[in-house]
């Protein structure tokens, strides 16, 4: 699978919210099982405090409509996804 760095940004402030709150009344069993298939796993999330509209996520995936389909009913909640496509050569600094 190929690895991409991925900005979501949210339509709005109330859409954000809405985001946070399901995802904060979720297990995060049921977080992970859904984040990830065969074909796109997400791999980090980071996400923004206070009124930044952006989260960025490390995928991997297939190809992007992978990613898209596997987010499925999460895209409402965002315009559409940029993608940008990483090597698989990474600089850790921590290590």
């Amino acid at each position: 699978m190929k690895n991409y760095m991925v900005t979501h940004t949210f339509k709005s402030a109330e859409m954000k919210k809405k985001f946070t709150d399901t995802v904060a009344s979720m297990k995060m069993e049921d977080i992970v099982k859904s984040m990830k298939s065969d074909n796109a796993a997400c791999q980090m999330t980071w996400n923004t405090p206070g009124d930044t509209m952006e989260m960025y996520c490390w995928w991997k995936g297939k190809d992007e409509q992978a990613i898209i389909n596997q987010l499925g009913q999460m895209n409402d909640f965002f315009t559409p996804h940029k993608f940008v496509e990483c090597t698989d050569q990474v600089m850790d600094y921590n290590a």
